[in-house]
């Protein structure tokens, strides 16, 4: 089993809203800032990994992303990240001279370049996954079966509904669409 980076407890504790009774009576304040400083834990944990694995934050956004959908055209992509095409260019360049994505040109037009994730970039995708899973394994290990049961149950429908609510969002924004802002 690989080991487990250990927490920054002090900048966890600084988020970390576990005490106080004005959190006591809004149930709903005490989850969302518990779910922030979980956030923040989980990011401190993982940018620890990215460090050893090499890549940036930014990069494991761009391979997710690629992951998700697929091959696209590199305008796109800028699009996504919300930053220029030029910003973009230059992290698949440092992305592509370390095999994680490719990019080909499309031969009806020349213009257009698609970007794609590797197998090596999956690799560092499945290695960051599996070391996320080991710690939260660990982390869940501390609780009962019981409570493992409703935390299941509680997280499920939380993704579900927050899945829904992302849906409605995109739907709305994509009906009254505005170009966004980007880095120049």
């Amino acid at each position: 089993m690989r080991s487990i980076e250990p927490i920054d407890q002090h900048a966890l504790r600084a988020t970390s809203p576990l005490d106080g009774p004005a959190l006591d009576d809004d149930p709903t304040g005490r989850i969302i800032a518990d779910y922030r400083a979980t956030i923040v834990a989980m990011k401190c944990a993982m940018s620890d990994r990215l460090v050893r694995l090499g890549i940036s934050m930014a990069q494991l956004n761009i391979l997710h992303t690629l992951q998700r959908t697929g091959e696209m055209p590199m305008s796109r992509l800028a699009d996504v990240l919300n930053v220029s095409v030029s910003n973009a260019t230059g992290l698949v360049d440092r992305m592509e001279e370390r095999g994680l994505i490719e990019r080909r040109r499309v031969p009806e037009d020349r213009r257009v370049v698609l970007v794609r994730i590797t197998a090596d970039g999956g690799r560092i995708l499945e290695e960051n996954d599996a070391l996320t899973d080991d710690m939260m394994r660990e982390v869940l290990s501390d609780l009962d079966p019981t409570q493992l049961q409703v935390i299941a149950r509680a997280v499920a429908q939380f993704r579900s509904s927050l899945e829904t609510t992302v849906d409605v969002h995109a739907r709305d924004r994509h009906l009254t669409s505005t170009a966004a802002p980007r880095s120049r």
